[in-house]
């Protein structure tokens, strides 16, 4: 049966970091899909932008978790 080593590996300290670097993906995201966005106000680019980097960030929030599980566990087993 697999253990559940999350709570031990993950503190709140990477909790923090994986938030920060969340935004600041979310934030370059945004910026970078406005201009593939078809609205014709900027207001709505930067809205449908933000949405769109929303999916994106959601997965790379995920994944920093995923990294950081499996650096955890392979500095446990060294």
């Amino acid at each position: 049966m697999a253990e559940d080593h999350y709570r031990e590996f993950i503190g709140k300290k990477h909790i923090a970091v994986s938030v920060v670097l969340a935004l600041i993906f979310w934030v370059a995201f945004t910026r970078i899909l406005v201009p593939f966005v078809p609205a014709q106000s900027l207001s709505w680019q930067y809205i449908w932008s933000g949405f769109t980097a929303l999916c994106l960030t959601g997965v790379f929030y995920i994944a920093i978790h995923m990294f950081m599980l499996v650096v955890g566990e392979q500095r446990r087993n060294r």
